[in-house]
């Protein structure tokens, strides 16, 4: 497979509304001479073309927003660099990283670090494949998408991330927010936070991750780390679709051990909130937490599809405090012993396996798409099922089908 072309927009597909007025901006130059002269409230609309990479280094007193002038030919950007800047907003562009010899599967293009009220909105992150490097990664997504370090109040919003090692990393970093993005064509981890304070993913569709087969890829479409080391706070994920389709099993939502003493008050995850997403799956880490205190998992949908090893569960780890799982589908609940401070109740128990027992899949749910044939799974709740009767998962479902 040889390298794909630098810039090549024709596929950006990102609804962009109308331009409002700004200064009109030609090339690079251009771009760095009106950020040098601007303080705040400035918009710049740039011509389509290659301008390189993005190095920025300042803060404003209030949002600078550089933005596509023609959302059909985008401004494409093969590197960007914020480090140090507040108030910056990035609108219908492309970001483009193309594959070179030599480069590392943890190769960062796009990175935004030590800042503050950064907004990306309907724009691209765009991958490449790996080649020529004789082995087994060869043809598969490489690199990470877009690195948070240290940086607070970063949006990411109605934007395309695609064709990755990992389409997120954030470090150290709050007040995030992943909302309306569609991730996909994932080697490894969609979104991978580590010691977050304050972090919302929201009304996403994650699809299609594809494994390197024979690789040590470790595929997981949300994974909460204790890198740093410490754990992660006040977080929501929810109204999110995570489905298998097309591509290869994954863990879900994951927040391991990470190896850490889960004891220690510093290593544990608080607040979490996880609530009406839709998994199409077949990992049985579906929601997987452990080691966190005040946790809610509420109205899930975790449903098994064919092409992995089991069905999705929750597992949320015994030593978790202050949990409710409530009105959630699934094959089962791991975790729970009965304990005091734990509130477990009106959860749907379903199953794919055996038509002659409780809870199986054709009794429950209408299939309005199948992954591997269409693209896509949609499992509608059948009338009078266990699912309906206890108005259990998420009712993301109620929009099925979306294509008719």
């Amino acid at each position: 497979m040889a390298a794909e072309t630098s810039c090549a927009t024709d596929d950006f597909k990102i609804g962009l509304p109308p331009a409002a007025a700004g200064q009109a901006v030609s090339d690079a130059g251009s771009l760095a001479a009106a950020l040098q002269q601007a303080q705040g409230g400035e918009t710049f609309l740039l011509a389509p073309g290659d301008y390189g990479a993005l190095n920025l280094r300042k803060s404003f007193q209030s949002p600078v927003v550089i933005r596509s002038a023609n959302p059909d030919k985008p401004a494409c950007f093969t590197g960007l660099n914020l480090k140090g800047s507040r108030n910056v907003t990035l609108e219908g562009l492309y970001f483009d990283y193309t594959f070179r010899e030599g480069d590392p599967h943890f190769t960062v293009p796009f990175k935004v670090s030590n800042s503050e009220n950064i907004k990306i909105t309907h724009s691209v992150l765009d991958g490449d494949y790996a080649y020529g490097t004789n082995s087994v990664i060869d043809g598969k997504a490489y690199g990470i998408g877009l690195r948070i370090l240290e940086s607070n109040n970063v949006q990411v919003i109605a934007s395309d991330l695609r064709k990755w090692w990992a389409a997120v990393l954030t470090i150290r970093s709050g007040g995030l927010v992943f909302a309306d993005n569609q991730i996909h064509i994932i080697r490894s981890d969609g979104i991978d936070i580590d010691a977050a304070t304050g972090l919302t993913i929201a009304s996403n569709h994650f699809f299609d991750f594809q494994r390197a087969v024979g690789s040590k890829d470790h595929s997981d479409m949300i994974q909460i780390m204790r890198v740093t080391p410490r754990g992660s706070s006040d977080i929501v994920i929810r109204d999110n679709i995570f489905d298998v389709g097309r591509g290869d099993y994954t863990q879900t939502i994951w927040a391991g051990q990470d190896g850490k003493d889960i004891n220690l008050p510093v290593m544990r995850h608080r607040n979490v909130l996880v609530e009406n997403n839709m998994i199409y799956n077949a990992h049985i880490h579906g929601i997987s937490i452990h080691g966190s205190d005040n946790i809610s998992i509420r109205k899930n949908s975790l449903i098994h599809v064919p092409g992995g090893h089991s069905s999705p569960a929750i597992n949320i780890s015994s030593d978790s405090s202050s949990v409710v799982i409530e009105q959630n589908v699934t094959s089962q609940i791991i975790g729970y012993e009965g304990q005091r401070d734990w509130v477990v109740l009106n959860n749907a128990i379903v199953q794919s396996e055996s038509p002659s027992k409780n809870g199986f899949y054709d009794s429950q749910f209408i299939y309005y798409a199948l992954g591997k044939r269409q693209g896509y799974n949609e499992y509608g709740v059948r009338p009078g099922s266990l699912v309906d009767s206890l108005k259990a998962g998420s009712t993301l479902s109620e929009s099925y089908p979306t294509q008719k």
